[in-house]
């Protein structure tokens, strides 16, 4: 009979999280973790064949709890809007998930770990970018390809573009973030349509 397990993986992941507290770790080490955990690091080994897949496995719930909230924001009257300030506001109140979130590109996780969790990194985003097109396509009235990618990169970007620094020194999101978000991306959405064949190719 196989013996029952003493910790659980999300122990192990909620101890390497936490460490994002302190602004000068960027990706604990398998020593720091297993003394934050409690669990020896002859197990966590056990459990993850290696500190990339662990922090890898880290990042990929860190960012599947950013998207379970992010659906609920884009249920506001203005759904991008809403998806927009919901960056800054988790951020702000989940600071070490959003330094778990930024620990790694998607494309930095290529080949690590096995291949269902290569699946599971590779599609992370799937149902995220089909809901945006949803509603960029509902909100504009056409199924641009231009429009979509513009309206995608506005809702991202400038809420990251406010908050990253907060996130790197893991310093408090303050909160007139929250109403330069909601001006700027409003004021972007407004404009699109008038420059969303800017990058269509010349003929």
């Amino acid at each position: 009979m196989a013996r029952p397990r003493r910790f659980s993986d999300d122990q192990v992941l909620d101890a390497a999280r936490d460490l994002l507290a302190d602004p000068a770790i960027v990706r604990p080490s398998i020593a720091d973790i297993s003394r934050a955990s409690g669990v020896q690091a002859g197990s966590v080994y056990l459990r993850f064949a290696s500190r990339d897949e662990l922090l890898a496995r880290l990042w990929l719930r860190a960012i599947q709890r950013f998207h379970a909230t992010l659906f609920e924001a884009m249920d506001a009257e203005d759904p991008l809007l809403g998806a927009a300030l919901h960056q800054s506001r988790y951020c702000r109140s989940h600071p070490t998930e959003a330094r778990a979130m930024k620990m790694f590109g998607q494309d930095q996780l290529a080949g690590v770990g096995s291949a269902e969790l290569q699946e599971q990194i590779l599609h992370v985003n799937d149902e995220m970018g089909a809901r945006f097109h949803d509603v960029i396509r509902e909100r504009y009235g056409v199924d641009d390809p231009a429009l979509v990618a513009q309206a995608y990169t506005v809702v991202r970007a400038i809420p990251y573009g406010l908050i990253r620094g907060f996130i790197a020194h893991a310093a408090p999101i303050p909160l007139w973030i929250d109403e330069v978000v909601r001006a700027s991306v409003a004021a972007a959405l407004d404009v699109l349509p008038l420059h969303a064949q800017d990058d269509e190719p010349q003929r």
